[in-house]
């Protein structure tokens, strides 16, 4: 091929793994990362065959079998997503990518191998980022602080890094639209699923009460999944890491003990960001905030 050098840059490339079936994240990252070092073309990897791709590069037996027949709905569904990438202008963003964040490496026990981003990357390089650390269930009054908290911060300049299907990460993204400021949605689904089709459908119901469209000229959304994955158990656990990653400030405001959010808060300071412990006016703290204040 001619132009191969062209059409399979590493993004493409990525994108193509993550429409093989059985091939997960890891498998994933780990081709990504021999693939670059041994300098090895697409073309010279999709002729492999199967016993080759699981003796030597570690794939499952189904995905590589896979990746030897491009007949197969998969390779069609990669032709798709191909097209659909370069319509919209979705960037598909890998370790070479010179806008792949470093802090993700730094606090992710296992850095996302792959990123697909849609709107503003900007975001990722400019200013400072900040998350609000509020676990589901929180009270009323820790939400009220959530949208407080969160709106002084954006007036001094913060990003918010926020998720779009949690009560307090909705009031974190609706305090940014609110004030005409930009946030960085993290999804713990595909970019289709969240997004529509067109990639432009408001991220929850509430914040089409405000925009008809997801803002791409002020607005950040990224993923770590498949573009067309929906949402599984385990996601909004990548998600939150990935969340916390990004930030450089977190906002403690109401932990439950034991959970995600205090596991990563701990993560957080150990690696030097700077946290901030909200207090209810009557000097009451969440468990996992007390936890973290005390040790």
């Amino acid at each position: 091929m001619a132009s191969a050098k062209r059409n399979w840059l590493p993004a493409r490339f990525a994108l193509l793994l993550t429409c093989v079936p059985q091939l997960g994240e890891r498998q994933l990252g780990q081709v990504l990362q021999r693939w670059v070092r041994e300098q090895t073309t697409v073309e010279q990897f999709l002729r492999l065959p199967p016993e080759v791709l699981v003796r030597e590069w570690g794939l499952h037996q189904g995905a590589a079998e896979a990746l030897a027949s491009r007949s197969s709905d998969w390779w069609r569904r990669f032709e798709e997503l191909d097209a659909l990438v370069r319509r919209h202008g979705v960037q598909v963003l890998t370790a070479q990518h010179r806008l792949y964040p470093l802090a993700l490496e730094a606090f992710c026990e296992y850095a996302p191998p792959v990123l697909f981003a849609q709107g503003q990357t900007r975001l990722l390089e400019e200013g400072w980022r900040f998350a609000m650390a509020c676990s589901r269930g929180a009270p009323q009054i820790a939400l009220e602080a959530v949208d407080e908290v969160a709106r002084h911060a954006i007036q001094q300049g913060g990003t918010p890094v926020t998720g779009h299907n949690t009560p307090p990460y909705q009031r974190t993204a609706l305090a940014a639209i609110r004030l005409e400021r930009a946030s960085i949605t993290v999804l713990d689904r595909g970019l289709l699923e969240a997004l529509g089709e067109d990639l432009s459908r408001p991220l929850f119901p509430t914040a089409r009460l405000y925009e008809l469209e997801f803002r791409t000229d002020r607005d950040l959304v990224l993923s770590p999944f498949p573009l067309q994955a929906g949402c599984l158990g385990l996601y909004n656990q990548r998600r939150d890491e990935i969340v916390f990653g990004l930030a450089d400030v977190v906002f403690a405001v109401w932990v439950r003990a034991g959970g995600v959010m205090e596991r990563l808060l701990h993560r957080a300071r150990e690696l030097g960001k700077r946290i901030e412990a909200w207090k209810a006016p009557n000097g009451t703290v969440s468990e996992g905030v007390r936890r973290l204040v005390d040790t």
